[in-house]
């Protein structure tokens, strides 16, 4: 049974949540909490297996808590369910720690299949936010090998996911298929370690970036004055 807990200062948002999930059976909500504080207090009691975090609470915001969360309590995984698509909203949820991120429009059964994949250790992105994702990696200064790897990665982990939860609703019945699915869950762990080093690489690739074109402005600036001096004398 995978024990969840919902954070989000909005009743109804809790209640639209605890509709989707009270009746699977392999899902048990422990608890509410409106917002990030109650959320720490409750993770610190309950050890929930998952939690659903909103962004924007009172009190403590769900980014602080969500930090705090993975470095604390390392047996809760945080999802982040949130109204915002910005890509800014994104990158800050993976930077302190979120095992994936999705929006409040999610539907019912991908939310559910979000859930039990983050419990096995999987990341998850919400519908759609996948495809952004990929386009601003495809839209950046990275090398173009870089990008063509990450989108593979990505990708092919989604294609991976589908192929598990498809199973899982047809009730696997031979141990063929078991092993199949025990095969493909070790792949996406090896695609996992995979994406997460490569995004490491890009972010110094990124910072590097910038450091040089920092660099060149200040050379810039630089000559401008050097020109300047010249031409006053």
């Amino acid at each position: 049974m995978i024990k969840v807990l919902i954070v989000d200062d909005q009743k109804t948002v809790q209640a639209l949540l605890t509709d989707y999930l009270k009746d699977e059976s392999g899902i048990e909500i422990i608890g509410f909490a409106e917002n990030g504080q109650e959320a720490l207090d409750i993770v610190r009691v309950c050890q929930p297996d998952i939690v659903l975090m909103d962004i924007e609470m009172p009190v403590l915001d769900g980014l602080s808590a969500t930090r705090i969360i993975v470095e604390q309590f390392v047996q809760s995984t945080v999802l982040i369910l949130s109204v915002h698509d910005e890509d800014s909203y994104l990158n800050a949820s993976l930077q302190v720690g979120a095992k994936g991120y999705l929006l409040k429009t999610t539907p019912a059964k991908e939310l559910i299949n979000a859930i039990y994949s983050a419990y096995k250790g999987y990341f998850q992105l919400g519908p759609g936010l996948l495809e952004k994702y990929l386009y601003k990696i495809s839209n950046s200064q990275l090398k173009s090998q870089e990008v063509e790897d990450l989108k593979n990665i990505i990708t092919e982990q989604s294609n991976l996911l589908k192929e598990i939860n498809s199973e899982k609703s047809h009730s696997i019945s031979n141990s063929k298929k078991i092993n199949n699915t025990n095969n493909l869950q070790s792949e996406i762990v090896d695609l996992e370690q995979k994406l997460y080093y490569l995004n490491h690489y890009i972010e110094k690739l990124k910072k590097r970036v910038i450091y040089i074109q920092n660099m060149v402005l200040v050379l810039l600036a630089a000559v401008a004055v050097l020109i300047l001096v010249v031409y006053l004398n």
